[in-house]
């Protein structure tokens, strides 16, 4: 899917606008079984939905500083169904598909006539081909130093150059074919009805729990069209180009992606690459990486906790007892007694390893830290999810606490990764969606701090 954005870079609710054109919904499901508050409630049905969370043994957690609560599966439908006792509005991602479905319509729209048209210059041309779905170099010829090409109407148009790349409609004003220059967003949008129908797979787990659906399935879809399959889906990095979805869930994707003419279908191969990786086998702790494992420990000792060390389990001692950890190649991290399992995915994901320390916080009666903030300074930038989560924390609490913001973005070899991504961003080798004029500020009152 060359035009989507990445997960990193991806705002939920940047396609929701449709959906609260009658007033925004108190929770919305950003992603799957996950509900962020984005319209207060009062006092008294947040009274109500306290003591429905605590029934169902949920906790709220900060996510980029939102109220966010992050649900199993199988509380998913009791969940929905109390809230209308708590008289809470929620936005679920099966409405946003219903207003999907009134959006995008699966008619094609047959191009025009081919037709000589100006180019404004020599650069790389591409215009897109209905048939296979992609982009397909465009022929140019220079006739008196004047640039031209053969075109279908209505067709869209992609030029490459060292500025970037901007898009084009091919259209007829007075006889004459013209090129109107376009956004992205629209121009994707236009793909969508022209393309012809192909079919895409969903692949099984051989358990019947999940189904795949590799991106090389998914050529050039709209962007609103990757946000809600990417809300809807999991990743894994074992599985980099593939999206994730629940069983259950194939009705809802096969709708969606029927609104641009992909008709999804089930196969019989099934793919075991993750279930047959999968094991509840503890790891040796030497095993497990260093950086990301020394964030546990060294905020569990900032905590008060004692920790002794084994070939294969750590024991963490506090005021109420002790627990035994272990990490596991599975889902999901879990608790038995005083036995706690920690997947090793969870050492790379922020709210994930967040929801560890609270529990081990909670279960050994350790010290109250604000565990968001504590988890942003001490988080090691490995990745390019490590990086951007750095960064967005920082930016998010400069106008509130600069010198958190400062604190979060490191010293060392942080902060050289922190300030070689910003230079890259100015010398435009790279570019984002995030606020790289704040993030200057908060490198800038870094480097008046330290010692020269």
């Amino acid at each position: 899917m060359p035009n989507c954005k990445t997960d990193t870079e991806m705002e939920p609710l940047e396609f929701c606008d449709v959906c609260f054109q009658r007033g925004k919904p108190n929770l919305c499901e950003t992603y799957k079984n996950t509900f962020t508050k984005i319209n207060p409630l009062p006092f008294s049905q947040k009274t109500r939905l306290d003591k429905l969370l605590n029934r169902l043994e949920i906790r709220p957690r900060s996510v980029e500083k939102r109220w966010t609560l992050v649900i199993d599966s199988e509380k998913r439908k009791e969940f929905l169904d109390s809230l209308w006792g708590v008289n809470a509005t929620v936005h679920t991602l099966e409405d946003h598909v219903k207003t999907i479905t009134r959006l995008y319509k699966p008619e094609i729209r047959k191009l025009g006539e081919e037709k000589q048209i100006e180019l404004p210059s020599p650069e790389t041309w591409e215009k897109f081909d209905p048939k296979t779905r992609d982009w397909a170099p465009l022929k140019v010829e220079t006739k008196k130093e004047k640039f031209y090409a053969k075109v279908n109407l209505g067709n869209v148009l992609k030029c490459s150059s060292f500025e970037g790349t901007t898009y084009f409609r091919t259209y007829l004003n007075d006889d004459t074919p013209m090129l109107a220059q376009m956004e992205k967003r629209a121009v994707y949008n236009i793909v969508s009805t022209i393309s012809e129908p192909i079919t895409a797979v969903w692949k099984p787990d051989g358990e019947g729990k999940r189904g795949f659906i590799e991106h090389n399935q998914l050529p050039n879809i709209p962007d609103e069209i990757f946000n809600v399959l990417r809300r809807l889906a999991t990743t894994d990095k074992r599985l980099s180009d593939t999206m994730i979805f629940e069983n259950d869930d194939f009705d809802l994707v096969q709708t969606v992606l029927g609104c641009i003419k992909i008709n999804l279908t089930k196969s019989s191969e099934a793919i075991t690459t993750l279930t047959d990786n999968k094991s509840d086998v503890a790891i040796p702790i030497k095993e497990i990486q260093k950086e990301r494992l020394q964030v546990l420990l060294d905020i569990i000792k900032e905590m008060g906790g004692k920790i002794e060390s084994e070939n294969d389990s750590l024991t963490i001692s506090g005021t109420r007892g002790l627990v035994k950890i272990t990490f596991v190649d599975n889902d999901k991290s879990s608790q038995d007694g005083s036995m706690v399992r920690i997947s090793v995915s969870a050492l790379e994901d922020p709210p994930r390893f967040i929801e560890i320390l609270f529990m081990i916080k909670k279960r050994l009666g350790l010290l109250d830290l604000p565990l968001d903030n504590v988890l942003s300074q001490h988080w090691p930038i490995i990745s390019d999810n490590d990086l951007n989560y750095v960064i967005q924390t920082a930016i998010s609490w400069w106008s509130n606490n600069q010198v958190l913001a400062t604190k979060i973005i490191g010293d060392g070899d942080k902060f050289d990764k922190v300030k070689e991504w910003n230079n890259k961003i100015k010398q435009g080798k790279i570019r984002s969606t995030l606020d790289t004029i704040t993030l200057g500020k908060i490198i800038k009152q870094k480097e008046s701090t330290q010692k020269p």
